[in-house]
This record gives structure tokens, sequence and C-alpha cells, in this order.
């Protein structure tokens, strides 16, 4: 196998695993301070749509699996395992058309690059609750993002998608054109055969008056608290969305109750502020807001739960049951995490709109709940990734699947499905059409568990 072939081939940058660098630039395909093993004998940084379809090709004519990395934010590093990886970083076009209420998205563009773009314009989309993961990834998993109880789960506002598939051509689909393509590629996550090089993408009016209430109780009132948000979540606008963050302290849990509104203006945001907690349950220890939370102002929050070279471990878990059931679950989880740094989240989506049903993104729920495992120390992995694998077993009795953004791909027992069964066994005969040769097909070759 000759290298110099490819490095003459393409505009961008070429590393092999007999290279200086290799270590160092294998490493940092994965955002978690955790990384898995190294598996890529090549690593190609594209610089243009031509070098993703001629490395493509050259691994075709190798013989070598590919995976394409926008952000590495899949905490398991599945964009990490395949003898070819393909990075999309330098793919970072945005073209906004202000009057057609679309865009153009480069794979490598991130979530507050998009919202910032967007709203100079009064423009929104969707997007992910942190702000450095890239829309490739994200779109590709479903896009579970800010206010989608209203926009919708972020990929059914993907308009079209130009894809580089196995051997090497580039296509574009739509909902009419490789209608089969465009289907798949909304929420295929990591089985997807192919790689998109851009997205279009809806948008849509964006809410001039984003506004938060926090309302923090301790763990003996998760019964009460569960109790108020199945009553005011119900009658909220499906603009609000409303999250319990279950936090670790030295005298145990405790219960973040937040409501975020995504509002037109002030005065619909403080009357629905006011509506949603005018039963809330007494014995709040601390109560912030109404307060003014744009998106800025929301990333900042996220991103100080999850620093950059933590080391993490994460998992999810849908349900249609109770709120409580939820929320007890976790916080029991919370209770015996060993880092005080994890936390978790119990999300209520009562209000959201229903979910098409024209699209590989299958799998959804009344209740979203996840589990951030973060610790410092690689002495401490087999702990925290005990808990969270415990955690979510716990579980299991009432989860209906996972989202695959926020899976553990490596969960040790049996998996819980990120797709239905109807679309697990349409995307696997997708697969064995348009990548016979299972170019693409990762998870398989890396021993990640299967989707559905």
């Amino acid at each position: 196998m000759t290298y110099e072939t490819l490095k003459a081939r393409i505009r961008g940058t070429v590393i092999t695993m007999f290279d200086t660098s290799y270590a160092e630039a294998a490493d940092a395909l994965v955002w978690n301070g955790r990384k898995p093993e190294r598996q890529a004998t090549v690593i190609v940084r594209a610089a243009s749509t031509e070098d993703v379809q001629e490395a493509v090709r050259f691994a075709a004519e190798q013989g070598l699996s590919v995976s394409a990395r926008g952000g590495g934010h899949q905490f398991t590093g599945i964009a990490a395992r395949a003898g070819m990886v393909i990075d999309l970083g330098a793919l970072d076009l945005l073209r906004i058309d202000v009057a057609g209420r679309s865009a153009t998205v480069g794979p490598a563009v991130t979530n507050t690059r998009l919202s910032a773009a967007l709203d100079r314009h009064g423009l929104a989309f969707p997007v992910g609750h942190c702000g450095d993961v890239t829309v490739s990834g994200y779109l590709l998993g479903g896009g579970v993002g800010w206010n989608s109880g209203e926009w919708g789960i972020a990929c059914f506002s993907v308009l079209a998608v130009d894809v580089v598939m196995a051997d090497g051509r580039m296509l574009t689909a739509t909902a009419e054109e490789h209608s089969d393509i465009f289907w798949a590629a909304r929420g295929a996550g990591p089985e997807f055969f192919g790689i998109v090089v851009a997205y279009r993408v809806r948008l849509y009016e964006a809410p001039r008056a984003l506004t938060s209430v926090v309302r923090v109780y301790p763990a003996s009132a998760a019964e009460a608290v569960a109790d108020w948000a199945e009553r005011a979540v119900s009658r909220a606008p499906a603009t609000v969305e409303f999250t319990a963050k279950i936090a670790c302290t030295p005298d145990g849990p405790i219960i973040a109750a937040i409501a975020n509104v995504f509002a037109a203006g002030e005065a619909e945001a403080l009357a629905i502020c006011s509506e949603f907690g005018r039963d809330a349950p007494d014995g709040a220890v601390e109560i912030a807001g109404p307060m003014p939370t744009p998106l800025a102002a929301l990333y900042e929050m996220t991103g100080a739960s999850t620093p950059k070279g933590s080391r993490y471990g994460v998992d999810s878990v849908w349900s249609d049951g109770s709120f409580a059931e939820a929320l007890t679950a976790i916080l029991h989880g919370m209770g015996a995490a060993p880092s005080p740094q994890s936390f978790g989240l119990v999300a209520l989506r009562s209000n959201a709109r229903a979910v098409p049903t024209d699209a590989a993104f299958s799998r959804v729920g009344r209740v979203f709940s996840t589990l951030y495992g973060i610790w410092t120390d690689a002495s401490e992995d087999s702990a925290n990734l005990g808990w969270l694998h415990n955690t979510v077993e716990s579980c299991r009795s009432f989860a209906t699947g996972s989202y695959v953004g926020e899976s553990d791909l490596d969960r040790p027992t049996a998996p819980l499905p990120t797709l239905s069964a109807e679309a697990g066994q349409r995307l696997r005969a997708l697969r064995a059409e348009h990548d016979p040769n299972g170019r693409f097909d990762v998870r398989a070759k890396s021993g990640s568990k299967t989707a559905a």
C-alpha cells in the first residue's frame, strides 16, 4: 500500500500510522478525554468534497474501512474506529438564504456558529444543546436540540443532503431524488452508508425572548416535583422545554427544575413562566428567574457542565411511562455516582409535537433521560463506567430505546435500540444495496453493539 498515491490525489493532509504526528492526530479525532484504542492506519484531513471522494476511492482500492469525523463528540469515539478516518473539519461552509429561510451547512459547522449567524438575520434552527458539537453527527443521529418540542427533531428540518457514496460518487438526496438515501441520512447515525458533505436545512423565525426559570429542590421533593412537572408541561405550549438536572452535592443529589421558554416577546415569555410555575411545590432551596437566556447564555451554561479534556461515559434512555418513574431511577443512580462532576438530565416532552415517521429516526418518547459520567483520572474509568452501566440497567424495565447521539455504543449488556425494528430492517437492506462491501460498516468491524 502506497500512501504517496493518496497524497498526490488530494489537497488535504494525509497522516499515516508511521508518521511522528500520528498519535497526537489520532487522539485528537475524539473529543472525549477518554480515548479509544487507536485503530486508523491513515487519517485524511480533507480540504474539499473532492478530497473526500478521492479518499473513499483509495480506501475501496486498498480494502480499508472508512469513518467520517465531524467534531468527534460521540462519546464512544465511533468516528475513530476505521482503517481510514476522514476528518471533515475543513468543510465548514455556511451559506444563509434569508429570503428563502434555508441554509447550506457544511458538516464541520458548530451549533454555536450556526445559531449566532442565524440570529443576526432573525432566524433560527433547532441546534443542539452543546455549542461546540458539529452538525454532522448531530443531524445524522436525528438531533434533539433547543426548542425541538416546537420545531421538531432537527433532522426533519433537513431538505437535502450531499453524500459521498461507497464508490466515491457524490449525489444529492432529497425527498424526491434518491429518497431512500435521504430517509437514511436522517437518523441512521453511525450506521449511515455514506459521508454527508453538506446539508440544506429549513429555518424558522427566531424567538426574541428566550427566558428561563430554575427551581432547585432537595431529592426528598422528587415526588412533588414530578407531579407538578406532569401538570405544568401538559398545559404548556410546545415552546416550553422542561428538564430536571440532577447534580451531586456533599449532602446528596439535588434537583434543578429548569423551564426554558422560547417566546416571541417578553410579555408572552413572562405569562408562560407565570402559568407554568403557578402550582410549583413549596420547599425550593433556590429560585432563579424569570431571566433572559439567549442561546449564547444557554451554551455557556451547558459548556460549564461539560469541560473539555475530562473523561466521559454517557448514555441515554427514552421512555413512555411517567416522569416520576424516570426521575426516581436517575436520582437513585446519582446517589451512587463515584464522581461529583457527574450529572443526570430527565426531560419531559409530553408537550412536544408528534415526530414524523418518514425518516430513519424512529426512537423517541415522552421522557428523555441522559446520564453524564464525568471524571479526570484514567484509574477511575472502571468505577465510573460500572456506575453508568448499572444505572442504565436500572432503567431497562421501562426504557423503550436510546438516542444514538448520546448512547453508550460499547454498553456491555444487551443494547437499547436506537431505531425501531422496522427502520433497522430497512436500513440493513439499504446498506447492503449501497455499501455491499461494508466500507462504512464501522460498528460491526469495531465490535460495537447493533442499534436495532
